[in-house]
């Protein structure tokens, strides 16, 4: 598996800041989906749930 990308760090640390995905999508000039992709494959490299 693929090791954790150094946006996906930073995608998942404005997501816990703002706690919104939406909010971080504004921020980083993506598409809610997008962020929710990125915080899921940070998940699958980790082995755990991130957000509840």
């Amino acid at each position: 598996m693929k090791s954790a990308t150094l946006r996906q760090l930073n995608i998942f640390e404005t997501v816990a800041r703002n706690l919104s995905f939406s909010r971080e999508a504004d921020e980083w000039y993506l598409t809610q989906p997008a962020v929710s992709t990125q915080v899921k494959q940070l998940e699958e490299h980790a082995g755990l749930t991130l957000f509840e």
